[in-house]
């Protein structure tokens, strides 16, 4: 046992000795009988103890009847609560048949070829006489 085990022991489990583990109580008691300096540290804190027994406990004493009541009627924690991954009722069905719709339509245009430009030729042309009329028009 050493005078930093018997250091540890007494800021762990103050001065009370019966609260120190029963394996290392004789040899802790010997070396504080030795060291002047683990005295006068056991000696506070008595004081210490002294002063928090002085304190009433702010935890009411429930009995094991009362206390089963108690814990009985405490709220489940919301993470214990199994729900489902998606709740149709309260995302509303309007959004969700909103959402189907648009999904099918963009699959339709997707899938259909709506989306491809087949006439690029044509317009290139189309496009340049537009532009050269209006051309014309503004110098004329």
């Amino acid at each position: 046992m050493t005078p930093r085990r018997v250091a540890e022991l007494i800021a762990a489990y103050g001065a009370a000795t019966e609260r120190w583990p029963q394996a290392e109580r004789a040899a802790a008691l010997a070396v504080l009988e030795r060291t002047p300096a683990l005295r006068a540290e056991f000696e506070q804190a008595a004081v210490l103890d002294a002063a928090l027994n002085r304190w009433p406990c702010p935890a009411p004493q429930l009995d094991a009847v009362a206390l089963a009541a108690h814990v009985s009627a405490a709220p489940r924690p919301r993470a214990a609560v199994r729900r489902p991954f998606f709740k149709l009722s309260s995302f509303g069905w309007p959004n969700a048949a909103g959402l189907a719709a648009a999904a099918l339509a963009g699959f339709l245009v997707g899938w259909s070829g709506l989306d491809a430009d087949y006439s690029g030729a044509q317009t290139d042309s189309v496009d340049q006489q537009v532009v050269a009329s209006v051309v014309e028009d503004a110098t004329w």
